[in-house]
């Protein structure tokens, strides 16, 4: 179930608007190709005492704490955004705009994104940077395509939440 902004919408239901058809499978295979990456940079560092790892929690203690608070935030954005989703099951053909929608547009892929920035953060890769950096890219496209689809669907109410929402940077008021 990709970001319907609160409404319950599915590829099933008519009216809703539609995934990018790619999506579930490209958030899978850019979590594990970024996960993948991260953690193999991270060992090979021990291991082989080469890595693109430029600077890690285990050498800079004081990155932990952002690292858990870019984490937490983005567990919080998808926990949210799947709560505001899930806990009407009735049909809902509106925008919603209440929560973290009113903050972001698309919070559970922001969360996906926070979360693994949060890795990222803890031990900074530049091979984990580039995953993540194409992750950011294709969750941008995938946005883009959902968005196309939610104006045709909802016309100039999208129209204006998007002006009240960023897509990207949460406007927290």
């Amino acid at each position: 179930m990709s970001e319907r902004l609160g409404s319950i919408m599915s590829v099933h239901q008519p009216g809703f608007g539609a995934e990018h058809p790619l999506c579930d499978r490209m958030q899978i295979v850019m979590l594990i190709a970024f996960f993948g990456v991260w953690i193999s940079d991270f060992v090979s560092g021990f291991l082989f005492g080469r890595s693109t790892v430029v600077v890690s929690v285990m050498s800079h203690v004081l990155l932990i704490i952002p690292a858990i608070c870019v984490l937490i935030m983005g567990v919080y954005l998808v926990a949210q955004s799947h709560t505001a989703i899930f806990r009407d099951t009735s049909f809902q053909s509106h925008v919603l705009n209440l929560g973290v929608y009113s903050w972001v547009r698309h919070p559970m892929y922001l969360g996906v994104l926070l979360f693994c920035l949060g890795f990222l953060v803890a031990s900074f890769s530049i091979a984990s940077l580039s995953i993540w950096l194409l992750f950011f890219f294709l969750y941008d496209r995938m946005t883009a395509y959902e968005e196309d689809d939610l104006i045709r669907i909802f016309g100039d109410e999208y129209l204006e939440y998007q002006q009240l929402a960023s897509k990207w940077i949460p406007h927290i008021a």
